[in-house]
């Protein structure tokens, strides 16, 4: 996974994104608190703030205040930000699928065999 991360990198990066980033927008739907993205990705709560305003200052996430607790944030995909996050898409399934093509059928079966037990 770690030669996949490194092969989009670049590509990313022109989407002004870093591969955290990548994934932090790919949980902001299912998980609008910062919170409950920090557990969905096995990150540090710190760390997922950091990256959310870098997300916010580039205009891909919005953050409004939660009704009746002033304290907490909910997160939304902005329109700029689900573009990002569907080009990041293409990019990273592109690069797996080249990965992948290197294996024979055999081997592929296996892996997705292993993924899948892994549930």
């Amino acid at each position: 996974m770690h030669a996949l991360f490194d092969d989009v990198e670049p590509d990313l990066a022109k989407l002004d994104l870093e591969p955290k980033s990548f994934f932090l927008l790919g949980v902001v739907d299912e998980n609008p608190y910062p919170a409950h993205m920090a557990k969905a990705l096995s990150l540090p709560n710190p760390t997922v703030t950091f990256l959310l305003k870098r997300l916010e200052a580039r205009a891909y996430v919005k953050r409004s205040n939660e009704p009746g607790d002033l304290r907490k944030y909910r997160f939304t995909l902005t329109a700029a930000g689900r573009k990002a996050l569907l080009k990041g898409q293409s990019i990273l399934g592109k690069r797996l699928d080249a990965m992948l093509g290197k294996l024979s059928v055999a081997d592929r079966n296996q892996l997705f065999k292993l993924f899948g037990s892994l549930n």
